[in-house]
């Protein structure tokens, strides 16, 4: 159906989809008119890379115009990746993680690491295919996180884009207070 909203639910690492919090998320999401698809990452193993191009064959499945895109964390990592590679309604980056080649300083031979110094915030945000951008985090998470966020809002050209602190919140997507920033984004989405 082609006039559906869908929203895509990105869990964060190592988080699935059965958690209470990404639950009450999809809830919160139908009954503002949305239907929300949760997406279960295989972490074991695998690179953010290698979990982005799983999501994108999810995303590809289902042909609708309304598509946005919600992730948490890793999951924010994945959503942003994936908004260079396909258009979307929305993107809402909930606390994305700092594990970016300009958030790297020392050295790893791990094979994630190695992924994560591929990936160029700066670079990439040019590329965003989404028309509307929302990035969150709460203003008690770590100082290494806020500043990835802070600073790439000011890289992304979005010219609709929007950077959403949560006042007394840490790195807890279930937080009441996140939960309530994001039901209300649910709203004022289009």
């Amino acid at each position: 159906m082609l006039t559906e909203k869908i929203v895509y639910i990105i869990p964060g690492f190592r988080h699935t989809p059965d958690t209470k919090a990404y639950k009450e998320i999809a809830k919160m999401l139908k009954k503002e008119g949305y239907r929300p698809i949760l997406i279960s990452i295989p972490w074991k193993n695998t690179t953010i890379s290698e979990n982005t191009k799983y999501f994108l064959k999810r995303y590809k499945q289902i042909k609708t115009r309304r598509k946005y895109i919600l992730g948490f964390s890793f999951g924010a990592m994945i959503a942003f990746l994936a908004s260079t590679k396909v258009s979307a309604s929305g993107l809402i980056l909930c606390s994305l993680s700092p594990y970016f080649q300009e958030d790297l300083s020392k050295t790893s031979n791990s094979v994630r690491y190695q992924d994560f110094q591929k990936l160029h915030f700066a670079t990439l945000a040019k590329k965003i295919k989404a028309k509307k951008v929302s990035m969150l985090y709460g203003t008690k998470e770590e100082k290494s996180l806020k500043k990835r966020v802070t600073a790439g809002f000011r890289q992304i050209s979005s010219p609709e884009k929007y950077l959403i602190p949560i006042r007394a919140t840490a790195h807890d997507i279930g937080d009441p207070r996140y939960l309530h920033t994001i039901h209300k984004l649910a709203k004022e989405m289009n």
